[in-house]
């Protein structure tokens, strides 16, 4: 125990028994004069006096021992396993969800997120393959099938769209446990509006896979690169197939493929980047018939079981994770929306109700912005609108700062100096009418309002610039020549 505690509980213990010695002595005289009339009532007394006396010990005791008690540090158990992550997660983002008020934007999301969830459930592995038109991708998923899906051709735009497998690879352990999806996409560069909405479909179904394979038929080239680079920042666990490698020398197959991998240094891993021959040319054999070799896949199967064995949970649940994450940024866009809009109203509500006050009493530009400009009560429903619960205290406080704020900016001469014009009143007698006084009001308190939004936007922050630098980007932002004309239309036909 430190010097300080020892000292304290020394003297606390000196005072309590200076206490208790002089509460025994009063005890005692007042049982000798109650004895003196009647010692039974005498005993009665003592009885209780030292029954109460008793009970304060014990209280004093326990608060005591509460108060000295080491306190308990509250521990809180995070989720460290991926699936764990993911399906905390996923809870986070149906809560979310849950605030949507558009039911069929919030039904949307809610589809997506069941699908997730049950993805979770089943663990199915998706495999989607991924790359430039006519690289061999569709060949590349018949010889991982075992039989021919889908027209094989040189013709770019071959695969008009989506086309999922359900596959068992050969030496797959895993596949009895963990159901394999294999997925086709349409190629990218295909031209037109029609092939740019085909690259945009095979993004975003690359953007679900839990393993992409990344189809390449010669080195690495830049419209490759860059989409390569895309994935590879959402996290997107890739394997790059040089396929078509039959058409190349053997020296020259080790060459490109060493260059490939020196390319993508940094973004994949070298043993993640296999030769592959789905397709090989017919050969002519010395008969003069022609042969079909059997596709040469092995390397690349061998890395995918390889994946599927150590990793398969991991990225399964990763994904769930990111798909997730998506969701979440979706259903934050709804809601940033949908509280703007009541914000909106918030604000035209009570921006026309100050200005229709102060159309009826006009007053000086001062005391107009105090009255109208900040609204305590306002700040309260846009607090509430973003979930925050502001006291009427704090609202005040609030309001009294911005007012200041906008004072100091001289943000009420300039809103009535620009009003005055464009109501082609003369700004000498400004003042003293109560249409600009009405409008200036309502202005004024419409950049408050737009102030506060970006406040409570910010986690009740102000942000680097403070609260001078929003209040002066709300008043540049309002000052625009169309918004001032249609206001002022409101305006006239609210205060007039």
């Amino acid at each position: 125990m430190r010097r300080p505690y020892v000292l304290l509980g020394t003297i606390a213990i000196l005072l309590f028994l200076g206490i208790l010695l002089s509460a025994l002595g009063s005890l005692a005289q007042l049982y000798s004069a109650i004895a003196a009339i009647s010692p039974f009532l005498a005993r009665i007394t003592l009885g209780l006096v030292l029954l109460g006396f008793a009970g304060a010990i014990a209280v004093l005791t326990r608060y005591a021992i509460l108060f000295l008690r080491p306190k308990r540090k509250r521990t809180i158990t995070l989720p460290t396993k991926p699936d764990e992550v993911a399906t905390v997660s996923l809870q986070a983002t149906q809560q979310q969800i849950g605030q949507i008020k558009d039911e069929i934007a919030r039904q949307a999301l809610e589809v997506r997120s069941q699908a997730l969830s049950q993805r979770v459930g089943k663990q199915t592995f998706q495999i989607v393959v991924f790359g430039l038109g006519s690289t061999g991708k569709t060949a590349l998923i018949n010889a991982l099938v075992g039989e021919m899906t889908g027209e094989v051709a040189a013709t770019i735009g071959t695969t008009q769209g989506e086309t999922t497998h359900r596959i068992v690879l050969e030496g797959d352990n895993s596949a009895s446990e963990t159901g394999i999806l294999l997925t086709d996409t349409p190629g990218l560069l295909e031209a037109g509006k029609l092939g740019e909405r085909r690259a945009q479909e095979a993004k975003m179904l690359a953007a679900k896979a839990d393993l992409l394979l990344f189809v390449i038929d010669n080195d690495l080239h830049r419209a490759e690169y860059e989409p390569l680079q895309m994935l590879m920042r959402m996290g997107k666990r890739s394997l790059l197939v040089f396929n078509k490698c039959d058409r190349y020398l053997p020296e020259e197959q080790e060459q490109i493929l060493q260059r490939i991998k020196e390319r993508v240094t940094g973004l994949i891993a070298a043993q993640d980047v296999v030769a592959a021959s789905a397709l090989p040319a017919a050969v002519q054999l010395a008969d003069g018939t022609w042969a079909q070799p059997q596709p040469d896949i092995a390397a690349l199967v061998s890395r995918v079981n390889a994946i599927l064995q150590q990793e398969s949970n991991t990225l399964i649940a990763n994904n769930v994770l990111l798909q997730s994450q998506q969701i979440s940024e979706a259903a934050q866009d709804l809601l940033t929306k949908q509280r703007q809009q009541q914000a909106e109203t918030i604000i035209d509500r009570y921006q026309w109700v100050g200005a229709g006050v102060l159309a009826a009493t006009p007053l000086p530009v001062v005391d107009m912005l105090a009255t109208a400009a900040v609204n305590a009560q306002m700040v309260i429903e846009l607090g509430r609108v973003y979930g925050v619960e502001v006291s009427i205290e704090e609202a005040k406080a609030l309001a009294v700062s911005l007012a200041k704020t906008m004072a100091g900016l001289s943000v009420a001469k300039g809103a009535m100096k620009m009003l005055a014009v464009g109501l082609q009143v003369n700004l000498a007698t400004a003042v003293a009418s109560k249409l600009v006084q009405g409008a200036s009001a309502a202005y004024l308190t419409r950049i408050a309002g737009k102030s506060f939004i970006t406040y409570f936007q910010e986690n009740q922050d102000w942000g680097d610039g403070g609260i001078q630098s929003v209040v002066a980007e709300q008043y540049q932002l309002n000052r625009r020549d169309e918004f001032v004309k249609q206001f002022l239309h409101s305006a006239v036909e609210k205060l007039t």
